[in-house]
């Protein structure tokens, strides 16, 4: 697909088979700088003799500093060949645009990449992804290489959820879930703090830094007790993460349920004390980023799960629900 000028029509310095260099300007139109040739730009043309015996169309790259428009391709002539024309004398040249170079909505329109790219710069059109593919780290730490061809990341991540508290008198609070991380000093999703043991008050969720989403986890269910005398026994519901809910509280005798998905807390452990459940697991906090120029590697780690509290004294106590692992989701975008 060749570029347009406005009214470009001029004389070379020669006919024959040579180039067309610019000598002069027919009158009533531009020269090629009037109008604004761009240096190494593909231009059609049709070049003719004044009694219109000998013609050519085709195409070429304009060079600017000796003002010459190059005979690359030959399309069509007088001689229904694909050969260059040898003019008797220096034809008229001008600067055409054919069927292939129109945008037209009846028919389909092929482009190359830079075309395409350039085309949604001119109209200030975000790119459709053309494919891509999804990568889900679930443990551990290492390095994530940046795939072939990626042009962005949609990194979505969570921390570890804290566990719960323990049942039963002198209980002890469930451990903090840890962090996930992705980047050297880059995005971070905390881990939520661990579940009271019976009779504790709330403790602190995970926040999060670095994305353009940054969500603090949900708070568990605080220990049954917290603040007074309670006849209930049952542990308190871990909280829930960006991904879900939390593990459920054990009842007398029963730990906390596990946290059921990624950065959520662990359940309280139950007793058979009355007011001495376990609190439930604070969340991990969540953390989204869109990396649209991705760098070559980046290191990870995923928060580990918080473990749950030991059960203290008292009839029938339990220990408290394990915090769900961490969570990297990321989404490759070609």
């Amino acid at each position: 697909m060749a570029a347009f000028l406005d009214i470009c029509r001029f004389l070379p310095t020669a006919g024959g088979t040579t180039d067309w260099t610019y000598a002069a300007t027919v009158q009533g139109y531009q020269s090629p700088t009037a109008a604004g040739a761009v240096n190494g730009r593909l231009y059609k043309y049709r070049a003719e003799s004044a009694d219109l015996t000998q013609w050519e169309i085709g195409e070429g790259v304009y060079t600017s500093s000796t003002g010459t428009l190059a005979r690359t391709t030959i399309l069509f002539t007088s001689a229904g060949s694909t050969g260059k024309i040898s003019f008797s004398a220096a034809p008229q040249v001008a600067i055409v645009a054919l069927k292939e170079d129109l945008i037209s909505i009846e028919e389909p329109n092929g482009f190359s990449t830079t075309q395409q790219a350039q085309a949604r710069a001119n109209i200030a059109a975000a790119a459709i992804p053309g494919s891509w593919t999804r990568t889900v780290i679930g443990s551990g730490s290492g390095t994530y290489t940046t795939k072939t061809g990626c042009k962005a990341l949609l990194v979505r991540m969570v921390g570890g959820g804290g566990g719960g508290g323990g049942g039963g008198g002198g209980s002890s609070n469930g451990s903090a879930g840890g962090t996930t991380t992705f980047g050297t000093n880059f995005l971070s999703a905390f881990g939520g703090q661990g579940g009271g043991g019976a009779g504790g008050g709330a403790l602190s969720p995970g926040g999060a830094s670095g994305g353009d989403l940054n969500l603090t986890g949900g708070y568990g269910q605080v220990s049954f007790g917290a603040g007074g005398a309670s006849s209930v026994i049952q542990g308190g519901v871990g909280g829930a993460s960006f991904f879900g809910g939390g593990g459920y509280g054990g009842w007398s005798g029963a730990g906390g349920g596990p946290s059921p998905v990624p950065g959520s807390g662990g359940g309280g452990g139950g007793s058979g004390v009355a007011g001495a459940g376990g609190g439930g697991g604070q969340a991990a906090g969540y953390c989204e980023k869109l990396i649209t120029a991705p760098l070559a590697s980046y290191s990870y780690s995923i928060g580990v799960g918080g473990s749950g509290g030991s059960p203290g004294g008292g009839s029938n106590p339990s220990t408290g629900g394990t915090g769900g692992s961490g969570l990297i989701i990321i989404d490759e975008y070609y």
